[in-house]
């Protein structure tokens, strides 16, 4: 129960009367406070608190029934944070447009503040140092027409800031507990979009108003009253990624849940995300709300990582468009396509919006804008191929205009997700990326000093092709260009496992994200406007501590050879996943994908489709019935086999066993079949753990394969 109390004397008339102190409950039985939004009542440094969504909670007395201050008056409230907030939020608030009445609350940066009108001037005041998170604070603020505002932190001095005069007080304004009247523009903003309204993150409690100025002896005494429990009342939140350790291979539709006070306003039910698990490790694959359904990998111990998305700007719009900024997944969507025990394929398909959720390059024919589906192809080894097919009346810059902030594609960044209480060194070390190239030549590129890169040095078709489909300014960046051609890449995280991206060596040109850092703060750049942060409109936002989810960019990968380009769309494709590797041991899968060992069917009942990049398999066909597949991969030192797919149309509804150079092999670890069932027929997938340089022979017929 949060509880104000006016303490002092009352001016009744001309006379000056003795007023007991009132005391008015928040606990909802008066019928004239509302207590809005999503709420919970929690242990309390006395009794029970309120917690505080950070996003929709209030407290409100109507200004009838409100405190009558008149000259100096007081502030008193235990507070616990859970995150900072945007910008000013108030704890008690009774202003108008931040230029009448006053606010007790916390800045961005985490300290506190008495903010008052006087003499028709807003004036802020901030505590000598920033609020602790997850702890109890005890808060004062004091206003004396003579010596201004004097703060005081758990008993003792804060800050102190001159003023003179009455007060300019909002008499009509209801009082609000724990949320702004006034909507602010955010702090810390790299572009500024909108004003924000929201509320305060944590738990409020034992909140006094008095009609005069306390002293220090009575705060010290107010504070000596309490006797805290010796556990902090909150802790970091975990970002939600399903069940601890490894589970069975698949594709899961789940609800991943965050924090009670952030799920609240969800409008979603049970299967609202989609979760990817590993038999062979605690890894996984995470589609998820909080993310705007961006696909995260998620390491052992709870790193995150991505991969990015399309994203585009066009002539005139204030920022760029991206799933990003979706805060609620209006247009961003995640289905299972195929879930066996061979390979998962998840479906992604959005449109990138702007932070007011506008489409871009809309079709004035016919209402469409850009729109994206991307397919992710995973197999139990976790190697995941993911599939980028853009739609667009624009798919490429526009010809005449030149490279430009305002009309750029982009297909992928290197960005890590911060879990809350966690800054950028906690999960990235300072050599954070290592490239190699196809002939086994690497580099390791570090931050400690600054951000990495130099001169671009680009062959002819590499540059034309970075300006066709990306239109990048080449030197307004810096360019990873060691070693010569890398297409590999490697974060070098703070985990057992690290993220890798495998794409096509032509044309390839990765840049460093070398701006928006500030190196006090950290090494990385270092945002809080995504993920969880529905509340805000912005695609720019630096954060102050690790208080909520953050995200760090390293890098772009900002071109490389596309599998199609047609007037209106455009598809690439790249190998990912986490990885225990050495960097260049991860050269035999890249040429298994990219140089992958032809394939020779014997018999008449099937023939080769060829090896698709974009399933990481090879594909086959049903010819005539009867007679078994045989077939003959002839895999060599620059065309390896690593843990190869095949994929049989119309195999049909039989199982299935098979045999690899003539040894029958056992359903398990190194062996899954799964049956996709479509309309036209039954496939057969085949995922098989094998490596060879040399040629390997295998056979699937009809039967039960033995486990």
């Amino acid at each position: 129960m949060i509880r104000i109390i006016l303490i002092g004397m009352l001016c009744v008339g001309a006379r000056a009367v003795a007023q007991p102190a009132a005391s008015w409950s928040f606990d909802g039985t008066q019928p004239a406070d509302q207590t809005r939004g999503f709420h919970k009542s929690v242990t309390g440094v006395s009794g029970q608190a309120l917690q505080f969504d950070g996003q929709t909670t209030v407290v409100s007395r109507p200004a009838a029934e409100a405190p009558r201050l008149h000259g100096a008056f007081t502030v008193e409230a235990w507070v616990a944070i859970q995150s900072y907030p945007w910008t000013w939020c108030a704890i008690v608030d009774q202003e108008r447009e931040m230029k009448s009445g006053y606010l007790l609350g916390i800045d961005a940066n985490g300290h506190f503040g008495l903010n008052l009108s006087v003499g028709g001037k807003w004036m802020e005041s901030h505590s000598d140092d920033r609020l602790p998170l997850y702890k109890w604070n005890h808060l004062v603020g004091v206003y004396d027409p003579h010596r201004g505002v004097a703060l005081y932190r758990n008993g003792k001095p804060a800050g102190t800031f001159p003023a003179a005069g009455p007060p300019d007080w909002a008499a009509t304004q209801d009082i609000w507990i724990g949320r702004n009247h006034t909507a602010l523009n955010l702090t810390e903003e790299v572009r500024v979009v909108a004003p924000v309204a929201f509320s305060f993150d944590g738990l409020i409690d034992e909140v006094r108003i008095y009609d005069h100025a306390l002293g220090q002896s009575e705060v010290e005494s107010a504070f000596r009253a309490v006797h805290l429990a010796a556990a902090d009342p909150l802790t970091a939140p975990i970002l939600p990624s399903g069940p601890k350790g490894p589970g069975r291979f698949g594709a899961y539709y789940t609800r991943l849940r965050y924090t009670d006070t952030w799920e609240s306003p969800w409008r979603v039910g049970d299967d609202a995300d989609v979760l990817i698990r590993f038999e062979g490790s605690a890894n996984r694959l995470v589609f998820w709300r909080g993310t705007s359904y961006i696909p995260a990998w998620v390491t052992d111990n709870g790193i995150w990582y991505t991969n990015e998305f399309w994203e585009t700007q066009a002539e005139g719009m204030d920022t760029s468009a991206e799933p990003m900024a979706d805060k609620q997944a209006r247009f961003s969507h995640v289905r299972i396509i195929e879930n066996t025990d061979a390979r998962v394929v998840v479906h992604w398909r959005y449109a990138p919006v702007s932070v007011n959720y506008d489409l871009v390059h809309v079709d004035p024919l016919t209402g469409w804008g850009d729109w994206i589906d991307e397919y992710y192809t995973v197999y139990p080894d976790g190697a995941c191929v993911r599939k980028i097919t853009a739609r667009s009346s624009s798919p490429f810059p526009v010809p005449g205009q030149g490279p430009g902030a305002t009309n750029f594609r982009q297909f992928h960044e290197t960005i890590i997700i911060n879990p809350p209480g966690t800054r950028p060194e906690d999960n990235i070390k300072s050599d954070a990326l290592t490239l190699v190239n196809m002939q086994g030549e690497t580099h390791t590129y570090s931050w400690a000093n600054e951000a990495p890169g130099s001169k671009p040095d680009f062959d002819d078709y590499t540059l034309d092709l970075l300006h066709k489909i990306s239109d990048i300014d080449t030197s307004q960046h810096k360019w990873l260009m060691q070693p010569k051609q890398a297409n590999i890449q490697v974060v070098n995280m703070k985990s057992r496992y690290s993220p890798f991206v495998i794409v096509n060596p032509k044309g390839v040109a990765i840049d460093c994200y070398d701006g928006e850092i500030i190196r006090d703060r950290s090494m990385f750049p270092w945002w809080n406007h995504w993920p969880v942060s529905q509340q805000i409109r912005s695609n720019g936002r630096w954060a102050v501590a690790p208080d909520r989810p953050s995200h760090s960019s390293l890098s772009h990968i900002q071109s490389w050879q596309p599998v199609e380009m047609t007037t209106d769309s455009i598809t690439m494709v790249m190998l990912n996943g986490l990885t225990e590797k050495n960097p260049r041991d991860l050269l035999p899968l890249a040429k298994s994908w990219l140089q992958p060992a032809p394939i020779q069917v014997s018999g008449g009942a099937f023939a080769s489709d060829g090896y698709q990049q974009t399933e990481k398999a090879y594909v086959l066909h049903r010819v005539r019935d009867g007679g078994a597949l045989e077939i003959s991969l002839q895999a060599s030192a620059s065309s390896p086999i690593v843990n190869p797919a095949l994929v049989i149309r119309n195999w049909g509804d039989a199982e299935a066993r098979l045999t690899v150079n003539g040894k029958p092999s056992a359903v398990g670890d190194s062996l899954r079949f799964g049956q996709v069932h479509r309309l036209e027929g039954t496939d057969l997938v085949v995922w098989m753990r094998v490596e060879s340089t040399s040629t390997v022979k295998i056979r699937v017929t009809k039967g039960s394969q033995a486990k």
